[in-house]
């Protein structure tokens, strides 16, 4: 037998007066429960509700292709993308195969045959946009999903049949809300990241050495360094970066996996969001309100990692990407001691580039509230360095053979630790 009441004791007039003075319609008109009767029809044919959304915004192609249009041509108004003239790109090549050279006494990874190229910020987001989809839409999903969660949970006793309506709602709208952070974090990223993996992920699709020169030549402006030295050290960088990357072919999806599910693990902070709506103000609330507390609640839109798998995720991530560019500064240190003097001086220069608030530095906080520690790179670096001092450089990299051999964070304060141990069977063995 229906429900002959299936909002429950609801108190439409309360609402009917909020939604006007929210703008909403005429309270003595507006019949909600009608409305919301056509609300549950609505969803029992599929449509849902779209209030403001188009089809596309609910299409994850055509949304995904908005996202990144929207990021481009934010990227275009914050500085000039200038087409790179032959000249330049010819003088990269040529920086590249110089970088190549250094590196490969310094590692048993190989070059990886692919030529260096430069490219603009534009082509960047192109480029890297498979990549950043892949890592980006788990996140997409499981936000909304927390956030529809969020509004059936705390829609208790006479609300829950509201909550249950509005999830679907509440869902496709945080998506909207995430897509809008990510084109605005995606722009500042490709106004500022000099090379094609400096963010820690190789999100390009393929392992070629990829430069940036208008952000090179936007970085080296304050720098006591020639732009000569500036660009062959970070493709020094770059292309010690892309050999681990191609030759480790566990690297990238473990990655990616451990992203995903830190991703997985994300809960909203709705207490941040409630706490700016003071009982007092609600009846005098305004869309305008409603838009400054979503700004104000920005910082808090995630809740910091606090349960023990979020936590540990965390730290396999932080070791994880800590053991990639501690490795990349060991053996570029090793590839340019011998004809770079001031090589010491650009690698600081780049540590306190890591350490600061810089888009490439904060864009997994801003949109994962993922916050990876810099100083972790140092004690990794300085692993690397013993275990190479123990095992040589064959041994060095023969750590990388399997994911159950990169050491765990005990080892990166205490490096002695894992370069003293006898190497394993299966790191000694051949691929």
């Amino acid at each position: 037998m229906p429900n002959p009441d299936p909002f429950g004791s609801f108190d439409f007039e309360q609402l009917r007066k909020m939604l006007q003075q929210m703008g909403l319609g005429d309270a003595d008109q507006l019949n909600l429960e009608e409305l919301l009767a056509q609300v549950a029809r609505m969803q029992q044919s599929g449509q849902g509700l779209m209030f403001g959304m188009t089809n596309a915004d609910r299409d994850p192609e055509a949304a995904w292709r908005t996202t990144l249009t929207a990021a481009k041509q934010l990227a275009s108004e914050a500085g000039a993308d200038p087409e790179l003239r032959p000249e330049e790109r010819a003088a990269v090549v040529d920086a590249e195969r110089l970088a190549q050279a250094w590196l490969s006494p310094q590692t048993t990874f190989p070059e990886t045959g692919r030529p260096a190229r430069a490219i603009t910020r534009s082509a960047w987001l192109d480029e890297t946009g498979d990549g950043w989809r892949a890592g980006i839409e788990p996140i997409i999903d499981g936000l909304a999903e927390a956030l529809k969660r969020g509004t059936v949970d705390d829609a208790g006793g006479e609300l829950e049949p509201m909550g249950k309506l509005l999830a679907p709602m509440m869902k496709q709208s945080a998506s909207l809300i995430y897509r809008d952070r990510l084109k605005r974090e995606l722009a500042r990223v490709a106004g500022d990241i000099l090379t094609g993996t400096e963010i820690g992920f190789n999100l390009l699709g393929s392992p070629g050495v990829v430069i940036l020169p208008a952000n090179v030549a936007q970085f080296t402006q304050d720098l006591d360094a020639s732009d000569r030295d500036v660009t062959l050290f970070l493709l020094l960088r770059e292309a010690a970066r892309q050999r681990l990357f191609h030759h480790v072919a566990w690297l990238s999806p473990q990655l990616s996996a451990l992203l995903g599910h830190f991703a997985r693990e994300i809960t909203i902070d709705f207490d941040a969001i409630a706490s700016q709506f003071q009982p007092e103000n609600l009846q005098n609330l305004s869309i305008e309100d409603v838009v400054a507390v979503g700004e104000s609640v920005r910082g808090s839109f995630f809740q910091p990692a606090s349960t023990p798998t979020q936590i540990e995720i965390l730290q396999r991530l932080e070791v994880l990407l800590a053991l990639v560019e501690g490795w990349v500064d060991h053996v570029v240190g090793r590839a340019t001691a011998p004809w770079m003097p001031n090589a010491p001086q650009l690698e600081e220069v780049l540590h306190r580039r890591r350490a600061s608030a810089t888009p490439v530095s904060s864009v997994f906080a801003e949109l994962l509230g993922l916050d990876l520690r810099p100083r972790l790179v140092r004690d990794a670096k300085n692993l690397w360095a013993a275990v190479e001092h123990h095992r040589g450089a064959e041994g060095r990299d023969a750590v990388w053979r399997h994911p159950d051999l990169p050491p765990p964070a005990g080892h990166l304060a205490h490096p002695q630790s894992l370069a003293a141990r006898a190497p394993r069977s299966d790191e000694r063995a051949d691929d």
